[in-house]
């Protein structure tokens, strides 16, 4: 026996319409032109046997109501609780009768660009410039940086959102940033008549638009509150796309503890809190109406620092809603498409039924992965199915993007076994999608990897061709796709660099490859007709084992025997570019190499961190150029060294961009300039 602890093994989100507590902060392709299948009230009366990935358009909006219904109703129906006991009895008062709903890549300029995916297809990052001002996200703060000239740099704006940015964007004249918000609004907060309304908060993206023609005084003129977290997000010219993952839930779910008093009881008695607990969140499901269950989203505009009249409109309409034939899951996926160029609300949006998932997006087409860890990709037959260890596969879904005067539509969907690395594991070329996996069981058993190539026909994503069984025993660290070309890196012991030919999509094949020791985890193409790789990785010795960390430089102008030109030890710490691109600077004018480097010295017991310098030359390979170190943070506790986590240049001059601090330097010769302090970030605030 012991005491009873009110835990649950369900995280519930909460479906909601946007009313959000505004803070008046001022702060040559494949193509197929049949449309998406519909589904009728006949064909969704029975049960899907097969695990099919595509989608389909429900014709009937009641047949839609009742798919989220019966979704909602198998995860509560399976839903158990843990707890602790002990001896005693337990009273159960009567249930409400009342229902608890809620209410309605680089280009050649003089400065340097975020580091992409695509060509032409924007990323948001943490920092933009346009040659002269810097546009930081640092924490909750909008910063805009007087950048050049160099030794006069200073911070001119400063505007603190109350919320975590995520990214921003940069372009005709305006800054668009996307913060992860917590959005409340009133709902009955109990089973009972008699309980007082409550607030239920819920996770949501916020978009601000802010017009930076005075950079010394950003001008915010447009917020929109969209339902559910950033899932990702991209800008085409005049196009922003954001994906959020929004879960239906009811609100306010009934748990044991609201049928039992604290105190002590039998188990048996408790068990009949769980029946009621479960029974009254059924009832609960069945009084939710469609309009309860799809989210809205919200428009302010603003003029100067007073909102306008905010605007709420449904997320997506319900014939833009795509459901996986086998129905399984309540997490939406909403594809927005916003045209900036309007100061009026200018918003398209499709959505799909689809477990959270990779982002990735070429000039023509938006695609979503997801992979089936998340037991509604792969249906479950009932509760008391037999466990199994099955190989995971992913969910491929892929939409058109045609500007915001469409919405992005479906165009077919697929499945490929094994799970992704990271979003450089899918490219589009020539209307083929390929994608690279690595294959094996959950627990790591016949692990394998595999490079797939889909086409689009009749509304599916089928396979076409297929290299399969690379380096056995070994997984995939990075990959990257270059028109009909790739580079896979897989490890165990040692780094085999295989070059990949797709010239034939039906066939594609191995050319060549190289082993060396380590692996690489980023790839980036550089010089004439992208011939040479920079890479960034691990090194390790012949067993294996990690020792630190390295830069490679590869030829492989010759296809079918890829060399390797010239490697650089970076010797033990960190690096945040070895996992996120946008940390990796490569300025092709100058051939220069930024990346940012932290590590701790077991002699003097302190943290640095620093941007380390290197020019690139296809014939000598890595010259060390020298480092920045940044400023020291002294706080209560101690003092370190401000992290490192973007570089950029701008003409002859070098910004490394910490937490708390901006250091400008001279590139030739190096040498610092100024150091411009930022506001502190980490601090304790509410998030609005």
């Amino acid at each position: 026996m012991g005491r009873f602890l009110r835990t649950c093994c369900l995280c519930t989100f909460i479906v909601f319409h946007l009313a959000a507590c505004d803070d008046g902060n001022n702060s040559t392709s494949v193509q197929v032109q049949t449309p998406a299948v519909t589904v009728s009230a006949g064909e969704a009366a029975g049960e899907p046997t097969d695990e099919s990935t595509r989608l389909q358009l429900v014709a009937d909006t009641s047949i839609l109501e009742q798919r989220i219904k019966d979704e909602l109703t198998k995860r509560y129906e399976r839903q158990k609780f843990s707890y602790y006991y002990r001896d005693a009895n337990l009273s159960l008062p009567q249930m409400a009768a009342a229902d608890s709903k809620g209410s309605s890549s680089q280009t050649l300029s003089a400065y340097s660009t975020t580091n992409l995916q695509e060509y032409g297809v924007d990323e948001g990052d943490l920092v933009k410039t346009d040659g002269t001002y810097l546009y930081l996200a640092r924490g909750s703060h909008f910063i805009v940086l007087q950048a050049q000239p160099a030794a006069g740099s200073a911070v001119i704006s400063d505007i603190e959102l109350k919320a975590w940015i995520t990214e921003l964007y940069l372009g005709n004249g305006k800054v668009y940033i996307v913060t992860a918000s917590n959005l409340s609004t009133k709902v009955l907060s109990s089973a009972s008549d008699l309980a007082p309304p409550s607030t239920l908060s819920f996770p949501a993206t916020r978009l601000y638009v802010y017009d930076v023609a005075n950079p010394a005084r950003p001008e915010l003129t447009v917020r929109y509150d969209l339902p559910g977290a950033l899932q990702g997000g991209r800008r085409i010219n005049n196009t922003l796309y954001l994906v959020t993952n929004h879960r239906i839930d009811i609100p306010f779910p009934a748990y044991p503890w609201d049928f039992a008093r604290y105190g002590t009881f039998e188990q048996k008695t408790y068990e009949q809190a769980i029946a009621l607990a479960r029974k009254e969140n059924l009832r609960k499901i069945a009084s939710l109406t469609l309009a309860d269950m799809i989210p809205s989203y919200s428009h302010t505009s603003f003029s100067g620092a007073t909102a306008g009249i905010t605007q709420t409109t449904t997320a997506v309409d319900y014939g833009d809603i795509y459901c996986p034939t086998p129905g399984n899951g309540t997490d939406l996926a909403i594809i927005y498409s916003i045209d900036t160029l309007q100061e009026s609300d200018a918003v398209s949006s499709s959505a799909i039924f689809t477990a959270w998932g990779t982002l990735y997006m070429s000039a023509e087409s938006l695609y979503l992965a997801s992979s089936n860890n998340w037991a509604w990709i792969t249906p479950i037959a009932d509760s008391g199915q037999e466990l199994a260890n099955p190989e995971p596969s992913t969910a491929l879904h892929k939409f058109t993007i045609s500007g915001p005067e469409q919405k992005p539509v479906y165009r077919g969907s697929g499945k490929v076994p094994g799970w992704l690395n990271n979003q450089f594991s899918l490219g589009e070329y020539n209307g083929y999608l390929r994608v690279g996996t690595t294959r094996g069981g959950w627990w790591g058993e016949q692990i394998s990897n595999r490079l797939t190539i889909f086409a689009e026909q009749d509304r599916q994503l089928d396979e076409i061709g297929k290299i399969d069984n690379i380096a056995p025993g070994e997984r995939i660290y990075s990959i990257r796709f270059d028109g009909d070309r790739a580079y896979m890196v897989t490890f165990r012991q040692t780094d085999p660099l295989f070059t990949l030919d797709l010239s034939n999509p039906a066939e594609p094949k191995i050319a060549g490859e190289i082993h060396v020791n380590g692996f690489s985890t980023y790839i980036h193409l550089i010089g004439e007709n992208n011939n040479f790789l920079l890479t960034i990785g691990r090194s390790a010795d012949s067993l294996g084992r990690v020792t630190g960390n390295k830069l490679q430089l590869f030829d492989v102008t010759n296809f079918a025997a890829p060399a390797l030109v010239d490697d650089f030890e970076l010797g033990a710490g960190w690096s945040s570019a070895l996992y996120d691109h946008h940390a990796f600077l490569y300025y092709q004018p100058l051939s220069l190499l930024a990346i940012p480097t932290s590590e701790y010295s077991g002699t003097d017991f302190s943290y640095r961190s620093g941007l380390r310098l290197f020019s690139i030359d296809p014939v000598n390979g890595f010259g060390d150029r020298g480092s920045i170190r940044t400023s020291t943070i002294a706080t209560p506790y101690g003092s370190y060294s401000d992290n490192v986590d973007r570089a950029v240049i701008i003409n002859n001059n070098i910004y490394a961009i910490a937490t708390e601090s901006v250091t400008v330097a001279e590139l030739d010769p190096l040498q610092v300039l100024k150091t411009v302090e930022l506001p502190r970030i980490y601090r304790d605030y509410m998030i609005y």
